[in-house]
């Protein structure tokens, strides 16, 4: 294993951590599915310290949400992702003694994910019952060229012995029974039942499905080429199995592919059996390990062409860098109907939920490097319109439509809705994630056929939600009362700041394209029954928005009673006692000024141009002390903003917090997955913070400023179908065009035209 290549991830260069959070780290998917890197031979054994499964993009079972008091309009199920059966499972059999009957001693020796190809290799020492010891090498990917598949390649070798071993290749289990830790209710994860039946099929080929939301999928089994497998029957289930005679000193490989279907209603999937398995015998014939693994790669190469984030003047951290970036082409959807979970496709954290965290933390980075995935994000909240719709209706807003907080269906989850549903900033979040991708992609298309809808609905909702004050605090202003805002210590509340500021923006872009299709599109406005009247509310409404403000502070207040409450004693709090959540009632939270996570000072992030240096360090100085940072999202926007005022110690130490949360488990969970959004905030943190790239009409501006131990920075980013490439050094800005026609772009706000013939080079210093 190469331990030097700038790409290769090497298990004894990370920090000592535990099985499941090596296994987390370790996980390989593509947006369909992923796979935790656990030991092969545990299946659904709780003999060893893991947690395997797989888990694919949209597919979830129904938990009835259990309440004492079960009012109108809480949410009724909880949608949880399904842990479904471990693709990399595998069972040997020496001297008559089965590993998965008789649980063999498994010792893990290494491991190593090339990042560049998406290839992960493992070495395990594997001891039998009789004391006969063999090497098991692993190597696996899951293909980016076709989502649909699970490739892995076995290499077995005998170390004190000679003769037989069989493999037997079967999954005789489907309910996941091995249970993940309760204490953390981030954790939680709620049983669901599976169902299974096998297709009749020259392959082993399996149909799984959930018994209450009535979803289904298909999985077929392969063996390649390479070694071929008879098919056979063992204990009454299909199966590929070999004996082999194993040599010291010889090894002896064989692999197999995996086929996953896309979820589908269970009728539909039962009705289309067949010709899915007709077409999976036909699809995995023929295949050798080298050729997916060629294709796959090729299609990773792209990503590292368009996405790759070159930093020199620290190495590690240049690799730690690239872990994220990697994790995060991993997680996300690409079919339109699937996001970005939580904590990816790597755990079951957070149930496979998605949240605001995928339109704030994590678009951003598709939109400049993969827009085309980014055009899928957003597409899946175009699908779930109606079922936005109906919960604005049930939650008794007359117009528009309320988007969930925390879902995979598109229908709200979320039990708790101090700190769930009353987070109704994120129809603001979506829209503006919609407005940031039609201006660095000048997609209108998008925009006509699906942006401009959802922004529409979503200003709607703030007409009806929102009202106009009486009181003389108030009075002629535009006012929202009784939400939550990011920070979820601080829960329903009057005039959240963040929320009026982005309900602002949203019924600000949504004057803005109305005006625009208005003179392109006339026909959109009318089939959305968008009047001059409305487009009239929408413009006043903006305009007239209350943003609360501390006078004698001179500070952007969180909401309208925010300063009055007594500070919470952070610094007495003990360390044990963080995260506040699990030790503190939230009434008991909720009674003091302290914040899980950046709020207010969100806006000074998303919107720079509010307000003027002195203010963003009045409002960074005064949050900053009651922050906390329980929350994974935080502190990259804190980091953001120290390095706009420019200090460069606290500016660097929060991107380092940010960068190594999950490679040094710095929030105690990365067992149950990895942070995704914390892996677009290291993004941000490059590029909206030391790259200082910000959006001016129709382009874009630089204004950079590295850390003294960096040598330079490098990304790439597309632009208005532009893809262009950005070099930072200490002294110096070099700007390139690598595709498509002229553009003018702006460095530390000077105007530079950029040309394929004329690079821009610019001095700093």
């Amino acid at each position: 294993m190469d331990t030097n290549d700038a790409f290769q991830l090497h298990l004894q260069k990370l920090p000592p951590q535990d099985k499941k959070t090596f296994e987390t780290i370790y996980t390989l998917g593509n947006g369909h599915f992923g796979i935790r890197a656990s030991n092969p031979l545990q299946g659904n054994n709780s003999h060893f310290n893991g947690q395997p499964g797989l888990f694919v993009n949209g597919f979830y079972d129904l938990t009835q949400l259990s309440y004492g008091e079960n009012y109108s309009g809480y949410a009724q199920n909880s949608q949880t992702i399904c842990q479904l059966p471990d693709l990399r499972f595998i069972i040997f059999e020496l001297d008559g003694i089965r590993s998965d009957e008789t649980p063999y001693n498994v010792k893990l020796v290494d491991k190593n994910l090339d990042m560049r190809t998406g290839v992960l290799m493992e070495i395990f020492d594997i001891k039998s019952p009789t004391n006969k010891l063999f090497r098991l090498t692993l190597q696996s990917f899951a293909s980016h060229a076709d989502k649909h598949l699970f490739v892995i390649k076995y290499s077995v070798s005998a170390l004190n012995f000679t003769g037989a071993l069989t493999v037997i290749k079967q999954h005789p289990y489907i309910n996941q029974q091995i249970q993940s830790r309760t204490d953390d209710m981030r954790a939680s994860r709620p049983e669901t039942a599976l169902d299974r039946t096998f297709i009749k099929s020259k392959l082993p080929i399996m149909l799984i499905s959930t018994r209450k939301s009535q979803l289904a999928l298909i999985v077929a089994q392969q063996a390649l080429k390479d070694n071929p497998m008879q098919v056979g029957m063992i204990d009454d289930l299909p199966c590929h199995n070999k004996t082999f005679d194993l040599t010291q000193g010889m090894s002896q490989s064989f692999s197999f592919v995996y086929a996953i279907s896309y979820p589908h209603p269970l009728l539909k999937t039962t009705l289309s059996q067949s010709s899915f398995a007709a077409s999976a015998e036909k699809r995995l014939a023929n295949k050798s390990f080298k050729q997916l693994l060629d294709e796959s790669a090729a299609k990773i190469g792209e990503f590292w062409d368009n996405s790759d984030v070159e930093l020199t003047g620290d190495t590690a951290l240049a690799k730690d860098i690239r872990f994220n970036l990697f994790h995060l082409y991993q997680a996300a959807g690409n079919d339109g109907l699937t996001s970005i979970p939580a904590k990816g496709l790597t755990g079951s954290g957070y149930e496979g939920h998605y949240f605001w965290d995928a339109e704030m933390f994590m678009l951003p980075f598709f939109i400049y490097t993969e827009p085309a995935i980014a055009r899928q994000l957003l597409l899946y909240r175009y699908h779930t319109l109606p079922q936005a719709q109906r919960r604005a209706r049930e939650m008794g807003v007359k117009n528009g439509v309320m988007f969930p907080w925390r879902t995979i269906n598109g229908e709200e989850s979320s039990s708790y809705y101090p700190a769930g549903t009353a987070q109704v900033h994120i129809n603001a979040d979506i829209a503006y994630a919609i407005d940031t991708y039609v201006r660095v992609t000048g997609d209108e298309d998008f925009l006509y056929d699906y942006g401009y809808e959802i922004i529409v609905k979503t200003a709607r909702f703030w007409l009806s939600y929102g009202h106009w004050g009486k009181d003389i605090a108030h009075k002629s202003k535009f006012v929202i009362d009784d939400v939550t805002g990011p920070d979820e210590y601080t829960a329903m509340v009057s005039n959240n700041y963040f929320t009026n500021r982005m309900a602002q923006n949203n019924l600000s872009i949504a004057v803005k394209y109305s005006n625009q299709l208005k003179h392109s599109h006339a026909e959109k406005l009318v089939t959305l029954n968008v009047t001059d009247e409305e487009i009239a509310q929408f413009n006043q409404a903006a305009d007239e928005m209350y943003l609360p403000y501390d006078d004698q502070k001179k500070i952007k207040m969180q909401d309208d009673l925010s300063t009055s409450k007594p500070v919470w004693p952070i610094k007495e709090t003990p360390r044990n006692q963080f995260p506040l959540l699990l030790h503190f009632h939230p009434m008991t939270i909720y009674h003091y000024q302290v914040n899980k996570q950046a709020d207010t000072v969100m806006t000074d992030f998303l919107f720079p141009k509010d307000q003027d240096a002195a203010q963003l360090k009045r409002d960074f100085d005064y949050y900053e002390a009651i922050t906390v940072h329980d929350s994974s999202l935080s502190r990259a926007i804190f980091g953001i903003l120290a390095h706009r005022l420019h200090h460069a110690d606290d500016a660097y130490g929060y991107f380092m917090q940010t960068v190594m949360m999950d490679l040094s488990n710095s929030q105690g969970n990365t067992s149950d997955g990895i942070h995704a959004a914390n892996m677009g905030s290291s993004w941000l943190s490059l590029i909206y913070g030391f790259a200082g790239m910000g959006l001016e009409k129709d382009s874009f501006n630089l204004s950079p400023e590295l850390p003294e131990a960096w040598s330079s920075l490098r990304f790439r980013i597309w632009f208005h179908g532009r893809q262009i490439e950005i070099t930072i050094t200490q002294t110096a800005v070099t700007v390139k065009l690598l595709s498509g026609n002229p553009i003018k772009f702006y460095l530390k706000h000077k105007a530079f035209k950029l040309t394929k013939e004329q690079l821009v080079n610019h001095f700093l210093k």
